[in-house]
This record gives C-alpha cells, sequence and structure tokens, in this order.
C-alpha cells in the first residue's frame, strides 16, 4: 500500500495598514468564501480521507478578525456602499479593481459580468476614467458591486447557500437588498471557516500546521549571507543577522496556534520551504517534530547521483545537539494540480493523478512505508479551474477512498507509525524555487527593501536601547511591525520575478510597517521609508554584450558563434501569486554591429498556435523614444516586417516600415542606429512588452529597462583593454 499526504498550504501577508487600521486589500475575505472554504467543508464528504492543511498565522489572524466583526476591508466598503451614494472617486476605485479575479474562469462565464468588463475595457489609461464613468448607470455599479463578490463564492459555498445561488440565477440588476443578502452569506461562510478546522482535526481526519507567523523566510532573517550558499557572488545589500527574530516567528507561531487549536503544531511548512542547517535547532527547540520542503532541496543536500525513489520517504535531519524529521514532496504531481489539471477534463486529470500514483506504488511492490507528498498552493490553484475544482477534487477523493493499494494519511501520523530509516547528514540551504532564495534577495529593489528593514531594525533597537522609558505596549507593537515586514510577500513582489494589479499597495504596506516604527517611539519617518521601492529601474542583463555580431537573419540558430558575443536577458515568467515555469519567450538576446543593432526574441512554443495575436513591442526610452512593433507570422515564408515608431512629440514623423526581421524558430531583426538616431557612445535604454488585444500581458523586465552602449570604432578594443 502506498501512503500518500497532501499537504495544502494556505497563506495571506497582513494586509492592515498600520496607520489607518484598515485592510486595504479584499484576498483573505474573498479566500475565504472559495479556496479555504471549499477544500475543508468538501472533506466532510469523503471521511476516509486524511490531509495535512498548513494555515499561517498572519492568515488565520485576519480570519479571526473579520469572522469578529474587527476587520473591514476598503473593497468591502466599496461594495456595502448604496450605487447611487458613490462618489466620481469611488466609481473609479470599483471600476478599476472590481474584476480583479480571472477572468477566464470567474468573469467570461457570466454573460453580465462579461458585458461590465467588455464595457468597460480590458486595458484603461489613466486619462480616460473620467470618461468611463458616463458610460456607467447606477445600476451598473451596483450590479459590479454585487458581482465582484458573487463570482468569488466557491462551489462549496454555493452548494450551502441557497441566497447565492438565487443571485447567480438573477444575474443581473441586483437591488441593495441583493446586495446586503450576499454580503451577509460572505460574513456567515467567513465565520464557518475556523470552526471547520478546528471541527475536522478535533475527530482526526486532518492535520493543522503552522508557518513562522508572518512568513518570512527563515534562513535570510538568520543570516542574509545564507542565499551566498546557493548563489556564490549574489549581490547583498549588507549585514543582517537576526536569528532571534527567525526563532521569535517560530515561538509566535506555535502560540498563537495553541490558542486556536488547543494544542501545540507537530508540523511546520517554513515559508517557501526555505530551509538552512541553521534552521533545525530553532525549529526543535519550539516543540515542532517535523517539517517539509521540496524534491530539489532533498536532492541538492545528498551527494553524486541520486535514485528519484528516495524521494518516497521521510529523513532525519541533524545540526548540532538538534533534530528533526523532514518529508519532501514530488514536485511533479504537486504541479499538476497547481497548474496543468485546471486545463484539462477533470475525469481525465484524476484518471492521470492516479496512474502516476499506481506507478510509484508498483516501484515499490512490498515496501508499505512509503510516502509520497503532494504538497502545494490550496487557495490560488482553483482561481484557474473553470468549476472552482469541484470536479477533480470530487473524483480523486471518491477513487482514493476506494482503492485498497493507496491510503491518505496525516503526515504526523504517518511519521509515528513509521520514523525515518535515514538520516541526512547535509541539508541544503534554499527554497521551493530553483533551490536558492533569488526570488527575495538579490535584485535592486529586492535588496533595496531589505536595507529599509534592517535600518529600521537598527533603529528600534538603538532607541529602545538607550533607556528611554517607552510602555511595554509600545514596544511590542514596535518589534511587532518589524515582523510583519519581515513577511516574505513583500520581497515576493519586489525585483522582475512576479507583478500584480497591486504592486504599489505592497510597497506602500511594507513602508508603512517600517514607518509605524518611527511614529510609535515619536520620531519623525525617514526620507528612505516615503520613497517608493518598486520604481523603474536598470536591471543587469543575464550576459552582458562581449563583442561585435554578425548573425544571419534568417530566423534560425545558423551556427553556435552567430549570437555568441551578444547580451541576453534570461525572461523569467512572473504570472502572479503562484510560481510556474512557463511564458510566451525563454529570453531576449541583444547585440549590434557598427551600424545596426540586432535583437532575437526566442519564443516559447507550447503549441502551434501558441505565439498567434501576439504583438511584440521593443520601447526605446533613452536618449529618444521609439517603438518596434511587429507580429509574427507564420508560416517560414510569409511576408514579416516591423514598424518603427516615434514618440508622440514627434507625430508627424511618417511611420517607416522595415523587413529586416525572420521568424522561424527564433525571431531575429536588425535596425540601423541611424533610424532610431542613436550615436556612438550614448546609452540606450530599452524594454519588451508583449500585447494581445491591446492587452499587456507580459513585460521584460517587469519594472525597468536593459541598457547598452552603441559601439564605435573603438569598441572591441577598448573592451579586451586590461
Amino acid at each position: 500500500m502506498l501512503n500518500i499526504a497532501f499537504l495544502w498550504h494556505m497563506h495571506q501577508p497582513y494586509y492592515r495598514d498600520p496607520l489607518s487600521g484598515e485592510y486595504s486589500l479584499p484576498w483573505v475575505r474573498l479566500h475565504a468564501c472559495k479556496g479555504y472554504y471549499d477544500m475543508i467543508s468538501l472533506l466532510q464528504e469523503y471521511p476516509a480521507i486524511r490531509q495535512t492543511f498548513n494555515l499561517v498565522p498572519s492568515l488565520l489572524r485576519q480570519l479571526d478578525e473579520y469572522a469578529r466583526g474587527e476587520a473591514r476591508d476598503i473593497f468591502w466598503e466599496h461594495a456595502r456602499k448604496p450605487a447611487e451614494d458613490l462618489s466620481a472617486d469611488e466609481k473609479k476605485f470599483i471600476l478599476a479593481n472590481f474584476f480583479l479575479c480571472n477572468w477566464e474562469t470567474m468573469v467570461k462565464p457570466y454573460p453580465a459580468y462579461w458585458a461590465l468588463l467588455k464595457k468597460r475595457g480590458m486595458k484603461i489609461p489613466e486619462y480616460r476614467w473620467d470618461d468611463l464613468l458616463h458610460q456607467f448607470t447606477t445600476q451598473d455599479f451596483r450590479d459590479l458591486q454585487v458581482w465582484f463578490n458573487l463570482a468569488w463564492f466557491g462551489h462549496r459555498a454555493r452548494e450551502k447557500k441557497g441566497s447565492v445561488r438565487e443571485l447567480l440565477q438573477k444575474g443581473r440588476v441586483f437591488s441593495e437588498t441583493d446586495k446586503t443578502v450576499l454580503l451577509q452569506a460572505q460574513a456567515e461562510i467567513i465565520r464557518e471557516v475556523i470552526p471547520l478546522y478546528q471541527s475536522l482535526q478535533f475527530r482526526g481526519q486532518v492535520e493543522i500546521t503552522t508557518s513562522p507567523f508572518y512568513h518570512p523566510i527563515l534562513p535570510l532573517l538568520i543570516d542574509w549571507t545564507t542565499a551566498c550558499r546557493a548563489m556564490p557572488g549574489v549581490p547583498l545589500p549588507g549585514s543582517f543577522s537576526h536569528p532571534e527574530d527567525a526563532r521569535a516567528q517560530i515561538q509566535k507561531a506555535v502560540v498563537y496556534y495553541h490558542k486556536l487549536f488547543e494544542n501545540k503544531p507537530a508540523g511546520m511548512w517554513p515559508s517557501e520551504g526555505s530551509v538552512c542547517p541553521e534552521l533545525i535547532p530553532l525549529v526543535h527547540q519550539a516543540g515542532i517534530s517535523w517539517m517539509a520542503s521540496d524534491e530539489g532541496v532533498l536532492f541538492k543536500s545528498m551527494s553524486g547521483q541520486v535514485e528519484r525513489r528516495r524521494l518516497y520517504q521521510p529523513y532525519r535531519v541533524k545540526y548540532q545537539d538538534a533534530e528533526v524529521n523532514m518529508v519532501f514532496r514530488d514536485r511533479n504531481l504537486s504541479d499538476l494540480i497547481g497548474f496543468t489539471y485546471s486545463q484539462n477534463d477533470p475525469r481525465s486529470s484524476v484518471n492521470d493523478l492516479l496512474t502516476h500514483l499506481k506507478n510509484i506504488q508498483r516501484s515499490f511492490p512490498e515496501d508499505n512505508g512509503r510516502l509520497v507528498l503532494i504538497a502545494l498552493d490550496g487557495e490560488n490553484a482553483w482561481e484557474y479551474y473553470p468549476d472552482g475544482g469541484r470536479e477533480f477534487l470530487r473524483g480523486l477523493y471518491e477513487k482514493l477512498s476506494g482503492d485498497p493499494a493507496l491510503q491518505t494519511v496525516r503526515i504526523n501520523d504517518f511519521l509515528k507509525a513509521r520514523p525515518p530509516r535515514e538520516t541526512l547528514k547535509f541539508l541544503h540551504s534554499g527554497s521551493w524555487i530553483d533551490q536558492n532564495f533569488r526570488i527575495w534577495i538579490g535584485s535592486p529593489e529586492e535588496n533595496q527593501a531589505w536595507d529599509c528593514l534592517g535600518r529600521t531594525r537598527d533603529f528600534l533597537k538603538n532607541t529602545l536601547g538607550k533607556g528611554q522609558d517607552f510602555p511595554e505596549d509600545t514596544r511590542q507593537l514596535a518589534w511587532e511591525e518589524i515582523y510583519i515586514a519581515e513577511g516574505s510577500d513583500w520581497f515576493w513582489w519586489f525585483g522582475d520575478d512576479f507583478t500584480s494589479d497591486n504592486d504599489e499597495e505592497f510597497d506602500r504596506l511594507f513602508r508603512m510597517h517600517l514607518s509605524k516604527v518611527h511614529l510609535l517611539l515619536k520620531s519623525p519617518v525617514p526620507d528612505y521609508l516615503k520613497t517608493p521601492i518598486a520604481v523603474p529601474h536598470e536591471v543587469k542583463p543575464t550576459i552582458e554584450p562581449l563583442g561585435i555580431i554578425s548573425p544571419v537573419l534568417d530566423g534560425r540558430i545558423t551556427h553556435f558563434y552567430e549570437w555568441r558575443e551578444a547580451g541576453y536577458f534570461a525572461a523569467r515568467p512572473y504570472r502572479g501569486s503562484m510560481y510556474r515555469a512557463e511564458g510566451f519567450i525563454s529570453g531576449l538576446y541583444f547585440g549590434f554591429d557598427l551600424e545596426r543593432l540586432y535583437l532575437r526574441i526566442d519564443p516559447i512554443f507550447r503549441k502551434p498556435n501558441h505565439l498567434q495575436g501576439l504583438q511584440f513591442h521593443i520601447h526605446f526610452i533613452n536618449p529618444g523614444e521609439f517603438q518596434v512593433v511587429f507580429s509574427v507570422k507564420f508560416p517560414e515564408g510569409s511576408e514579416q516586417s516591423f514598424t518603427l515608431m516615434a514618440q508622440e512629440e514627434e507625430s508627424g514623423r511618417p511611420l517607416t516600415r522595415f523587413t529586416s526581421i525572420c521568424s522561424d524558430q527564433i525571431i531575429e531583426l536588425s535596425i540601423p542606429f541611424s533610424e532610431l538616431r542613436f550615436q556612438p557612445r550614448q546609452k540606450v535604454d530599452f524594454f519588451l512588452k508583449i500585447q494581445k488585444d491591446n492587452l499587456e500581458v507580459e513585460r521584460y523586465p517587469r519594472n525597468g529597462y536593459l541598457s547598452l552602449i552603441i559601439p564605435d570604432g573603438d569598441f572591441e578594443s577598448t573592451l579586451w583593454q586590461v
């Protein structure tokens, strides 16, 4: 029999504005009515299924405050206000923010909601908001207030709440009474969430685990230089080594867990699966007996060629005099649920997952001590399933409930019955993403944020150390703001890896939490906390240009040396709150001879029409503003061209069309420097934007630009001078 452990990780950063006391983003409230409620409520119908839920304390604290009526968010305030009383600014807020969900699965299926989105437009320039207001009636705004909240109700809430089903059937021309009933149903669901988890843990069907309180990357709190172990040479913002903060985040989590669940957690998912050897004593001292991470961390902790079959067992990990047990997730199976199965028929997806599990089980015919850990985000994935994951989860639970060869287990139960038989002699320092910490440290934005955190923490410690008479509650509140700012989510959105519609708000909240430290201690907020961190900046390419190039523009890699001396930027995807390895391009090359700029774009062909309808915009923003615009045409032999567009100030200048472009396996093009009006030794800044139907879908770099120096006749000799 094969043991299968599902670990659903659920978390949100702390959204309360420390100055206003109001929640600035609604994601705890909205996810509570979808993933948080759906996942635990559905298990009531499948008592044979055992699972583990990792509930981050910062999420639980917010759920509890919403349940007790102590939390109000700005989105809720805009939703509850009578539509006829909305001001112009409030209407703009609703038009800008009340479509923040997966359009394909949560807007398009509902004709009235979809019609409102099409009426608004997919991407709206700032100057158009005033004109748009006059196109929407009071009824339109009321319908939008209802639809934004209604679309976030998951399948279980719809099954349980008749009022929600009635509003879905009504679809439009909602009344203020309808809206009130909907928001009341939302509040009822939120009040049920934590008690449901408590109940199913009490009866032994689920195990609840924890994470450090505000979800920090613990190895980086212990010491920033830990990042260098997996990323030698990574630029760091200075020195920061505070294992006492890591200990406090863990201990606070244990105390809060005990308050809600009346016992202590046995297990922990360290934030983002991030571990290092120095973490082991802190976890052990907190009374936590096991933690989990990713298979990549396990394989990098082992020397030599590692058989994959070694993944399916627990391990004992020791450091100094402390030890904990560890389990490692099967990344492929976890990602299939998180990213792939949502695009497929639920029955086929269930059968595919079961086939994988049966194949693993057959690899260990006589061994009942094997464990497959499937661990992933328990909330965001369901937005991508057309039915919120209902049919997939039901089908999976039904099949697993009746299969004698497959058994679902709570992780701690398994470890008690079958303790680890092997000890890891070494634990790799890394996270579940690339087995390093690049997402949270190393880029200019991330390092600036860490610097702000370090300086504010130093200010707090030095001020309190001077013996000034601050009340104890003030001291505790100030430290709490530091712990909040240590959360991983702020750093997730800084840098060029991920983006969201709320980047500016994440930036502001991060700086507000640090600013509150100064305000609590009666000190002026320093300038470094008043300036946004996420501003356009020069992004260092993966490889700098090394010399003159002369590529053949045939859409193919003609020979190995063709682009070898070019600069290169690795186009990592940034699709939002979940990490996934896909996008439209894998990289961008840029190079030159003395007369021309050469560009090469490497597309990702996941299916034949993957680039259909895409338009590529190469923006030059310095020293002059130009755009190179083209659509890729296939098959080979189709007439191809690109257009050179000047900046608005030169709108009278005619558009120039060039045919020096070819696309096949790759996209290659060239353009004379003279057409761009670039001069030798000028510094040129540019970025690539990809649009579809006038909607920006990707940008590289996300929040900055690449740079190059226009060569002159001495370029190569200067480059190679010693």
